[in-house]
């Protein structure tokens, strides 16, 4: 309705559920069936799985698309470093992805402040980018964060009309959201866009593990995800150069979504039961363990299992003797 014929509506929508599927099977399936409508998703193992089980080659045909993202551990790191995040979107667009469209998770920190304040600063780097930076938001209401960033990259960059009378954004840049998108929010999305007169592809919409996993009954959706559980992994603490450096995120207008920061240690407080600290360095953290302060233990290191647990160990811990 709003898009030039040549533009690939199988493209329209990314799947991003990989992070939250309980197992890699469950994954790469949904994945599978993401595929019969659309090309990109970021369950990587989908494209051998559909090889093997359907007959396809992907060295022939079109089967899955994704395309470089960075990520709060890779911007907070960088930040930590750099004190700013605008050296970092220099360098991808010159340095890393200088002929590759890719993505930019951007509210680590201040979202609109990158998009209103930074961005004009790298104008002529996005503009001599031979591919198309796409600006993430990863926080906020994500109807309303993903269309004011279409019309703000529009104010800056410009674009064209298409043949259909609507907005399209300059090549260059684009605004993505990479998960949360339900049906419900991807309609009001495009609504708002073709009320302001703006065509629908100027958006990449992210459907994740809620949409994948949510459960309806009697009308009522009831979603079992990571989310629900508040379970997720982020980068704390990292080495640079030798020297170490606490990252965290806390984005302005996700404040459920700050991060812990540095390394961490989980001690029993007798009132509250389990409690953490954050902010230690690693040795600090390390002696905590040695000396019984710290219940996190080392099960990995250096890509090696250093610590094994039997079944009858697990449910001593979860019930003592009583199982």
């Amino acid at each position: 309705m709003t898009c030039d014929d040549n533009v690939p509506k199988s493209r329209a929508l990314g799947a991003f559920d990989f992070r939250g599927e309980e197992c890699l099977e469950s994954a790469v399936k949904a994945g599978a069936g993401w595929c019969l409508s659309f090309l990109n998703t970021a369950t990587v193992p989908t494209i051998p799985y559909l090889e093997e089980n359907y007959n396809c080659d992907c060295t022939s045909e079109a089967v899955a698309f994704g395309s470089p993202s960075t990520e709060h551990s890779v911007m907070c790191s960088n930040y930590a470093v750099d004190g700013d995040e605008e050296t970092l979107l220099k360098r991808l667009l010159v340095d890393i992805y200088p002929n590759t469209s890719f993505s930019a998770v951007l509210d680590s920190y201040d979202y609109w402040n990158v998009i209103d304040n930074i961005l004009p600063r790298i104008k002529k780097e996005i503009m001599e980018h031979n591919g198309c930076m796409l600006m993430r938001g990863d926080s906020g209401e994500c109807i309303d964060v993903v269309t004011k960033t279409v019309f703000k990259l529009w104010d800056e960059f410009g674009g064209t009309v298409n043949s259909k009378g609507y907005k399209v954004l300059d090549h260059h840049v684009k605004a993505i959201y990479g998960d949360s998108i339900t049906v419900q929010r991807c309609k009001k999305i495009y609504q708002i866009l073709i009320e302001n007169g703006f065509a629908c592809s100027n958006v990449a919409l992210g459907v994740g593990s809620f949409s994948f996993q949510c459960i309806e009954e009697d009308g009522i959706l009831k979603p079992f995800t990571r989310d629900t559980f508040s379970s997720c992994i982020k980068a704390t603490y990292c080495e640079i150069k030798d020297v170490p450096t606490p990252i965290f995120k806390d984005p302005k207008d996700g404040g459920f979504k700050k991060s812990q920061k540095g390394c961490c240690i989980v001690f029993n407080d007798d009132d509250v039961g389990l409690c953490f600290q954050d902010e230690f360095s690693w040795k600090q953290a390390c002696d905590a363990t040695k000396c019984g302060e710290n219940l996190l233990t080392p099960i990995f290191s250096d890509g090696k299992m250093v610590k094994e647990s039997s079944l009858k160990e697990i449910r001593n811990t979860l019930w003592g003797n009583e199982f």
